[in-house]
This record gives C-alpha cells, structure tokens and sequence, in this order.
C-alpha cells in the first residue's frame, strides 16, 4: 500500500512538472522502469559523451530496493530517453537528488531543459509530501551558478562543499 501511494505521488509530480514546463504532450515523467533500463543500456551506457560513467541500470535498482520511497524519475521526449534522476527521501525533512544525468546525445530533444524539469518534478514531490527542503548532493562544481539560479544555496553543513539547498 505504502510503495503504491509512493509511486502515484511521484506520478502526480511527473505530471505537474510536464504542465508547468509547458513544453507538451510528447513530454513524460515517469517512475525509473525497465523500459527506462533498458534505454539507457542501449544508449547512453557506452556513448563517448557521457561526463560520468554511472550505471543507471544499477544505481536505480539499489536505491529503488533499498529506499522504496526514493525520489526517482526518468524524462522522455516520445520515445527518447532525456533524462534520470534519482535520490533518497527523507520523509521528515527533505527529497535529496544524489543523481542525475541527462542524455549525452547533444542533439537529444531536451537538451538544456532537463535539469529545469527534474527540480520542477522533484519540487512537486516535495510539496505533495510535505517536507521542508529539496537537497542536491555532490553537485558538479560547474553547475553551482546554474543551481543557484534556481533558488539553490550551498550548504556546507551537509557535509560537503558541493551540496545545496531550496527550503
């Protein structure tokens, strides 16, 4: 019950976050699922342009199986995987992404829109699960200026330089 009213919250945020983008309907949010698995193993796996070498396939079955009420989100143009995130949730206090990578194909249909879409769903999330700050972990040192112009501040109290915080 619990994992189900978890998932349709995340669902919900995926949606608002499409609305308030205003980009349209070829636009989706959705839970990280095989399919998304399976896309980023075809495609972004072994592509010379990724910045990271995460293994998306991976890292989203840990945290889905070890925070089964994780923020978690995987970005779609049609049939174009864009963009992942993911991140743990701690039901009292904040939704933290600890990942996200966008499509390393520069030619991908969001391109440059997919940090924007995953602080707005996670934001969403945030507000239908009542909790007080959204955190960024281990941020990438050149996209501090760009987090701080979406309201994002360094906290480090959290025990690093390259956290940041929205409350």
């Amino acid at each position: 019950m619990a994992r189900s009213a978890h998932a349709k919250r995340l669902t919900l945020a995926g949606v608002l976050a499409v609305a308030k983008s205003g980009l349209g309907p070829d636009i989706r949010c959705e839970i990280i699922a095989s399919v998304a698995r399976s896309a980023f193993t075809e495609t972004w796996l072994a592509h010379p342009g990724r910045p990271v070498d995460w293994d998306w396939a991976a890292l989203s079955a840990g945290f889905q199986n070890n925070h089964p009420k994780c923020f978690n989100a995987a970005i779609w143009y049609d049939e174009t995987l864009c963009g992942l995130a993911i991140g743990a949730v701690n039901q009292d206090r904040f939704v933290a992404l600890d990942f996200l990578e966008g499509n390393p194909d520069p030619t991908h249909p969001l391109k440059g829109r997919v940090i924007e879409i995953v602080l707005t769903m996670a934001e969403a999330y945030r507000q239908l699960i009542v909790v007080p700050e959204l955190r960024l972990h281990h941020v990438d040192p050149d996209l501090i200026p760009l987090y701080k112009r979406q309201g994002f501040a360094l906290a480090p109290d959290l025990a690093g330089s390259h956290h940041m915080v929205r409350r």
